[in-house]
């Protein structure tokens, strides 16, 4: 088992939370998590997805900042395309902010 606290509890199979998302970090005893025996190649891949999104997500949101500084330059701020990438980039932020939040770089 693969734990950054001593184990003090047996392992409960993971069950689905309220979002239908399976659960492969258990809280540990003192306040860290833990991933169960066998769960490691697992819990790695699904590491690996969320660092990939969250790649992604910063990537694009510097794509956003230069699109939107050319257009400003243009004095298009007014413009429906601004605006949408605007927007785009208030979500993105928000994504970015809730997952640092928990613990993203």
């Amino acid at each position: 088992m693969t734990s950054i606290l001593p184990r003090k509890r047996p392992t409960t199979p993971s069950t689905p939370n309220k979002s239908g998302m399976d659960r492969i970090a258990i809280p540990g005893p003192e306040g860290g998590w833990v991933i169960p025996e066998g769960r490691e190649g697992e819990a790695a891949q699904r590491l690996a997805a969320f660092e990939r999104a969250y790649q992604r997500l910063t990537d694009r949101q510097e794509e956003l900042a230069g699109r939107m500084e050319a257009l400003k330059a243009q004095g298009k701020q007014k413009t429906v395309q601004f605006r949408e990438l605007f927007g785009e980039k208030l979500t993105i932020q928000q994504l970015l902010q809730l997952w640092e939040t928990y613990g993203a770089p």
